[in-house]
């Protein structure tokens, strides 16, 4: 049995039908047989069993980031990971020649169904580059290019069509140009272009049609007006919406577009009013140049949620800001100068990541007096914000942070549970280095991914790692070199089972609000936690509803939870919307490895719509 007191007093049309202070909702943990329950049939069965009362306490995280596992420098996968190969080197390419990712060089992106989207090289045929996307099922050619890479000056014939005519020629690799993958399978890409209307541009494969379709080109009629002389990379969201980089005219600065459904339009511009007072000095201040003579703005590129929100890093003057803008209106979340919760000022940010709660991950370095400087990972939202992890911090399976990599799109690090996923160069005690990937639990916890030498299914082990990184659904984008495997130099791999908490689907607002449901702690035997509702309608009553992961069932692009395994109960919101439920002690039963899911739902009788759902969140036992 498991039992959670919540804290906060119950609303007087509830106190009837709520037990006394402390309130304690009790769950039976022994596997029922499956069966699809009507929502209502479940709230209308709930079970409250005795057991000894737990303590309420408040989730966040201090300035140190807690470390989850042993300190005795042992490293391994997380006891329920499973470690997939997706792509690697010599693998057969659909079409001819075989494949090399060069993967601890060229990001692979995770999207969903354990996909993942990257470009490779091919070796032994003309066409000898693209970009895939590889799932359970094989290696999928997105689109292919022929001749030198992009920016080389010497394209080639062979490539696939291209929507603007001609075809498809250099293409390039790297993190400035790793495409992005969203849940429908599209995937964003940056292309050269052989005998087209235009030279290089940005490109939407369409996963449900398989066309591949023009974002922008260079050429294009900007939105300010002229045209495009310069296009850089770009974020897709789920919506299929995208945001990227461009220059209109010769020598102009460099600005933000989104394309959505063929329509271009201006997120923001250089000389645009900024929130918090002056105007936009810079919004891309990353150029590469090539040696054909052609340059590309490729940073910091934005980000782009399922919301259509959009997060960018600006200058103002000398003054960095990091700014999410939503339907048009900016808002600034920080300013250089700033107090971080590590102590200090921030000193300077790079691209943000946003995930689709509008919170954000970033790099920054810190001031902490004058003269005295670090850099760390920082995760939040206005008024809540945490360290990731800093310079210096002690790390999962002993040793330091050592090294670290700045945050960049369009990689996803940030899931929608508040994980962030980060690259680490970990300094063991006498002075050797080793290559980790470490998760910031939206806790605060810091959990082990992977590590340099864990095996691999493809023989060998995991060597140096691909430093910028993506995460998607609780599943990891691992890409690495592979010593010891046979005839195999790197692969991309996913990760699957990797994190405690995952979120499972959106919220269903409603008059009640648009609640969310985030998690801390580990469901082990004898280990406390806790689950917190946020954004709920004051005093609203809220049902909690628990199953396991079979019983899941899709409703209104959400997650509904039947109580089929773990009976509900019902609540009454805080005051303010805050809701805490936490156990001091989860008890023991459960096999290794399972997973569990919460629901809440908040209910206003007098609302138009009556009743809000929280995401889904899963929770995975050790």
């Amino acid at each position: 049995m498991l039992q959670f007191t919540a804290r906060g007093r119950p609303s007087p049309r509830m106190a009837c039908m709520l037990p006394d202070p402390p309130r304690m909702i009790t769950m039976t943990l022994a596997r029922a047989p499956f069966r699809r329950a009507l929502l209502a049939a479940a709230l209308l069965a709930p079970a409250l069993l005795a057991q000894q009362p737990v303590v309420v306490r408040s989730i966040g995280a201090g300035a140190a980031p807690h470390v989850a596992g042993g300190g005795d420098g042992s490293y391994a996968l997380a006891a329920c990971a499973a470690l997939d190969a997706r792509a690697w080197h010599g693998q057969p390419v659909p079409g001819g020649g075989t494949l090399s990712p060069i993967a601890f060089a060229n990001p692979a992106v995770m999207g969903t169904g354990g996909r993942v989207a990257f470009f490779a090289l091919v070796d032994g045929a003309p066409r000898n580059q693209g970009i895939f996307v590889a799932d359970a099922a094989g290696l999928h050619p997105i689109a292919m290019g022929c001749g030198g890479g992009g920016g080389s000056g010497a394209p080639g014939a062979c490539g696939d069509p291209s929507p603007i005519g001609g075809t498809f020629s250099g293409m390039f690799g790297g993190t400035f140009f790793c495409p992005s993958i969203n849940a429908s399978g599209d995937v964003l890409f940056y292309s050269e272009v052989l005998g087209g209307s235009s030279s290089r541009g940005l490109f939407l494969h369409v996963g449900g049609t398989g066309l591949n379709v023009k974002v922008a080109v260079i050429g294009d009629a900007s939105p300010l007006g002229g045209t495009f002389s310069r296009i850089g990379p770009g974020s897709l969201n789920d919506a299929g919406e995208v945001v990227f980089l461009a220059r209109t005219g010769a020598g102009a600065a460099v600005n933000i577009h989104r394309w959505k459904a063929g329509v271009l339009s201006t997120v923001a511009a250089v000389g645009d009013a900024a929130p918090g007072g002056g105007t936009f000095s810079q919004l891309g201040t990353e150029t590469v140049g090539f040696v054909d003579g052609t340059d590309i703005p490729v940073g910091p590129v934005p980000a782009i949620n399922a919301s259509g929100q959009v997060a960018f890093r600006a200058i103002v003057g000398a003054e960095h800001r990091l700014i999410v803008s939503t339907a048009g209106v900016h808002q600034l979340y920080l300013t250089g100068g700033d107090p971080t919760p590590a102590g200090g000022t921030y000193n300077g940010f790079e691209g943000p990541n946003l995930n689709d709660y509008g919170e954000v991950a970033f790099f920054s370095d810190i001031k902490l007096s004058p003269g005295v400087f670090n850099s760390g990972l920082f995760v939040g939202l206005p008024g809540a914000w945490r360290k990731a992890v800093e310079f210096f911090d002690p790390l999962p399976g002993g040793g330091i942070c050592f090294g670290l990599a700045i945050t960049r799109n369009p990689m996803t690090p940030l899931d929608d549970a508040g994980n962030f996923l980060f690259w680490t160069n970990a300094q063991l005690p006498g002075g050797a280095e080793e290559e980790r990937l470490v998760v910031s639990r939206a806790d605060g916890v810091l959990e082990p991914v992977a590590g340099k030498g864990d095996p691999t299914p493809l023989g060998g082990a995991l060597g140096g790692f691909q430093a910028f990184v993506s995460m998607r659904d609780g599943s990891v984008a691992t890409s690495a070199s592979t010593p010891g495997a046979p005839g195999i130099l790197s692969a991309h791999f996913e990760e699957e089972r990797a994190l405690t908490w995952v979120d499972a689907g959106h919220a269903l607002a409603g008059s009640a609000g648009k609640p969310r449901l985030r998690g801390e702690g580990d469901l082990a035997a004898g280990t406390a936690g806790a689950l917190r509702l946020t954004s709920a309608k004051p005093g609203a009553p809220v049902w909690l509803l628990a199953g396991f992961s079979e019983a899941l069932v899709g409703f209104k692009g959400g997650v509904l939870v039947p109580s089929v395994d773990l009976p509900a109960w019902l609540l009454a919101s805080s005051p303010t919307g805050t809701l805490d439920l936490a156990w001091a002690s989860w008890p023991a039963g459960l096999p290794p490895c399972t997973e569990l899911v919460f629901q809440m739902w908040v209910i206003d009788a007098a609302g138009p719509k009556g009743a809000a759902a929280s995401n889904g969140l899963v929770a995975r036992t050790p």
